[in-house]
């Protein structure tokens, strides 16, 4: 579905089409997700130099199809191996920043979904918390080689109406925020 944009001489934004990130080794991380996730493998492309600066710099691009509900409009998460990039940096992984990690969340059909990709996941020996009923939806965590956090995700029973109702309250609730940081700043301040 194509949502329209709240300005209507706005073009519209068909969805997701790739989340890049950087990654230690590209055959790691092909290994992980094409052979673990089971995510095919869809592009490799060698690139010569930066795309923007022109800068020469050779590194790998990976491409893998993590499925749609489109067939013809594949969405994808994509890696980039920069060889040298990354030596003597012992910061590679993410920070973790009170336990809310940058993450890649995707979405299952249901939450037996969910709970398959969780048996699959700790039968290949991975770490994965939940399932983790959030109200609005049922996820799980794990992380790949290169320490990026990733979800799979749904809503299950009940849970669309309660995104439904948080939907509608978005504006108050961020306006309700932003008074509450307000008087805190404002009392340390005093």
């Amino acid at each position: 579905m194509t949502r329209r944009p709240s300005d209507p001489t706005q073009k519209p934004v068909f969805g997701l089409h790739h989340s890049a990130y950087r990654c230690r080794d590209a055959e790691e991380t092909r290994a992980f997700y094409e052979d673990v996730l089971g995510f095919p493998l869809s592009l490799a492309l060698e690139v010569p130099a930066n795309p923007v600066t022109k800068e020469p710099v050779n590194y790998m691009h990976l491409f893998f199809d993590i499925g749609s509900r489109d067939p013809d409009s594949p969405e994808y998460i994509a890696f980039f191996d920069v060889p040298g990039s990354h030596e003597g940096h012992e910061d590679f992984a993410f920070k973790h920043q009170w336990g809310l990690d940058l993450h890649f969340a995707m979405k299952v059909e249901n939450v037996e979904a969910v709970q398959a990709w969780y048996d699959r996941l700790v039968a290949r020996g991975l770490e994965v918390e939940g399932p983790i009923d959030h109200g609005i939806c049922t996820s799980i965590y794990f992380h790949d080689p290169n320490g990026y956090r990733l979800e799979f995700t749904t809503e299950g029973d009940g849970q669309q109406e309660e995104f439904e109702a948080e939907s509608r309250d978005a504006r108050a609730n961020l306006a309700k925020w932003n008074a509450y940081k307000a008087a805190r700043a404002q009392a340390a301040a005093e």
